[in-house]
């Protein structure tokens, strides 16, 4: 997948962006240590992590105007999973023709607006795990628009990566790579391939074979 990195969003929507990204989490009504309810089994929670991986990395082909089958190809995944939990995806923004602007539309919706009101929805049908899989699924991929080596953006995702899974008792095989490999400073086709082998395995972790 092809998408366009930092060196393409400018530094004022990238202070924008970073001012969003540190306040999205009061938007979600989140408690500071998970609550595992019941109700949640694997599937469900697998669910949760495979519905931020495919809305997020449609939302970002969709902003990079990638072709419509492919952006189709992962909302597709992302509404059928959806409609199982009876949870509504709402349309992306329209695209601005600037494409910082536009970058920052589609982070928003992301992480603050109707596409994290998904994960909002799945926390109070299931519980706090569920909401906390979808939101590090969206905000991991976000990466691979936003990371540049040492930047702080990359550092505040990798900081809620490994918040957010501690939480939750999530092994640290699964996702310690890319928090290291930020915190690092490493290449952007190293975190991008990392993220890509953190979404596959988490998703196996609970539904094997489905990553």
């Amino acid at each position: 997948m092809s998408v366009a990195t930092s060196r393409n969003f400018g530094l004022w929507q990238r202070r924008n962006a970073l001012q969003l990204f540190a306040g999205a989490a009061l938007c979600l009504p989140f408690s500071p240590v998970a609550a595992r309810a019941t109700e949640g089994d694997n599937t469900t929670k697998g669910g949760a992590w495979l519905l931020g991986d495919n809305l997020s990395l449609a939302a970002l082909l969709y902003n990079q105007s990638a072709p419509d089958d492919m952006v189709q190809r992962f909302l597709t995944k992302a509404k059928k999973i959806a409609d199982i939990f009876e949870v509504e995806i709402k349309p992306f923004p329209a695209k601005a023709s600037d494409s910082a602007a536009a970058s920052a539309d589609i982070i928003h919706y992301l992480i603050a607006g109707d596409g994290a009101q998904v994960g909002a929805t799945l926390a109070q049908k299931f519980d706090d795990e569920h909401g906390i899989l979808f939101e590090v699924a969206v905000k991991s991929n976000l990466l691979i628009l936003l990371y540049g080596p040492g930047d702080d953006l990359g550092h505040s995702i990798a900081q809620v990566i490994q918040s957010r899974l501690q939480s939750i008792d999530l092994p640290g095989r699964l996702w310690q790579p890319v928090v290291k490999l930020v915190n690092d400073s490493g290449s952007p086709d190293d975190v991008k391939q990392a993220v890509f082998k953190m979404h596959k395995d988490i998703a196996d972790f609970y539904i094997p074979g489905s990553g």
